[in-house]
C-alpha cells in the first residue's frame, strides 16, 4: 500500500509484473509476515514471475518445485529498496534523488529530543 500512495503522490507508474508482500514500520523498515510461501506460490499461480519479500521472511520460503523455476524472489529490508524494484522512474537522476530524500526523513535522529520536566 505505500508504494502504491508513493507512485500516486510522485507520479510514478508501479511495475505490473511483480507482486510484494511484507509489513512496514514508520521508519521504513520491511518486516516479517506470516504465509510468506503461500503468498508467493499464489502470485506464480497467477502468472507473476517476481515477488517482492521482508528478508526476515527468506529462511521461511519453502516453495513446491512445481513453482520454484516460475518464480524469481528479491528480499528486501527498507522501504527504499521496494521502491527501486517496483517504480517504473522516467528520469533515472530524478528518482535516485527523491528516494535518498524520503531515506533522510526516515531515519532516526542520533540525540533523541529530551522531554523537559514540568515545575
Amino acid at each position: 500500500m505505500a508504494t502504491a500512495v508513493i507512485s500516486a503522490l510522485e507520479n510514478i507508474p508501479v511495475r505490473q509484473d511483480l507482486a510484494m508482500t511484507g509489513s512496514l514500520s514508520v521508519r521504513g523498515d520491511v518486516l516479517p509476515i506470516g504465509g510468506v510461501t503461500y503468498k508467493i506460490e499464489a502470485a506464480a499461480k497467477a502468472g507473476i514471475k517476481t515477488v517482492i519479500i521482508p528478508k526476515s521472511n527468506l529462511n521461511d520460503v519453502l516453495i513446491e518445485d512445481q513453482y520454484a523455476d516460475k518464480v524469481s524472489i528479491i528480499p528486501v529490508t527498507r522501504i527504499e529498496e521496494v521502491l527501486r524494484y517496483a517504480l517504473v522512474p522516467t528520469d533515472k537522476a530524478d528518482f535516485e534523488e527523491k528516494l535518498t530524500r524520503m531515506g533522510k526523513h526516515m531515519e532516526i535522529p542520533k540525540d533523541e529530543p529530551k522531554a523537559e520536566k514540568s515545575e
